[in-house]
């Protein structure tokens, strides 16, 4: 099997990572209004997952961050990732992505890195070792701050999911610099590219990203990552293309 996942951007998906023996990152369940009531939901996917094995959850992230200071908006954080993991515990998926929660100019970086070391420590107190979590950067400069949480945790199920899109338009920083200073910790890696302002979610083929140069780059600092194809729903099946074309996966 490919170690590359596709969203389930729409039935289309199962069908193609069937096709090409990918996996599938499940995006159903960071809306709140489906967290409220997932079962339906639940039923649906388990039907369309049938026959593939390589499964992730994408978790809830809405107005949440897990390192404030306000033990409400905390315990909320820990309710919505509670469920989010029984879901992917549910749907026999062992990858489990959260965003970071970090906010540029908010809190000091002490106090983010304190807050959100105990946040996570506590979330994987009671969680399967067959369960992998991974923090997603999105407003994030540079790397320094999840690069300090992951060794802060020092646990080996929790590590980075790269955001390619995500550096691209936040960052001041180039994405070489992120691969190679998060290097190993990097587990995960959500594939997509822009024009370096907005979060487009464009095809790899179209968008400022370098991609052949960053998926090699990536291959020797981050070899254990696995690699979501999280584009526009037009532009996953070309996407695939691509990675086969260029030799990252077989068609």
């Amino acid at each position: 099997m490919n170690n590359v996942l596709i969203t389930n951007r729409s039935e289309e998906s199962y069908l193609l990572s069937k096709e090409f023996s990918l996996g599938i990152e499940v995006h159903d369940f960071f809306f709140p209004d489906v967290m409220d009531n997932p079962q339906p939901h639940n039923d649906r996917i388990k039907q369309m997952l049938g026959g593939i094995k390589l499964r992730s959850v994408h978790g809830p992230f809405s107005d949440l961050v897990p390192a404030s200071c306000d033990t409400k908006i905390v315990e909320v954080c820990k309710s919505r990732f509670k469920n989010a993991f029984e879901t992917a515990k549910e749907l026999s998926a062992e990858h489990l992505i959260f965003h970071s929660g970090f906010i540029p100019k908010t809190y000091f970086p002490k106090d983010w890195l304190d807050n959100s070391t105990k946040f996570w420590t506590d979330f994987l107190s009671d969680k399967p070792n067959s369960m992998e979590i991974h923090i997603e950067n999105v407003y994030e400069d540079d790397f320094n701050l999840l690069k300090e949480l992951v060794d802060a945790i020092g646990d080996p199920r929790f590590s980075i999911c790269l955001d390619l899109g995500h550096v691209n338009a936040n960052s001041t920083k180039e994405l070489n610099n992120w691969i190679q200073g998060l290097n190993d910790r990097i587990r995960y890696v959500h594939l997509h590219n822009n024009n370096g302002k907005f979060d487009d979610h464009f095809g790899l083929w179209k968008g400022e990203i370098d991609m052949l140069n960053t998926l090699e780059l990536l291959k020797v600092h981050s070899p254990k990552a696995l690699w979501t194809i999280e584009t526009l729903s037009v532009d996953i099946k070309p996407s695939i293309d691509w990675l086969v074309d260029n030799g990252f996966i077989k068609g």
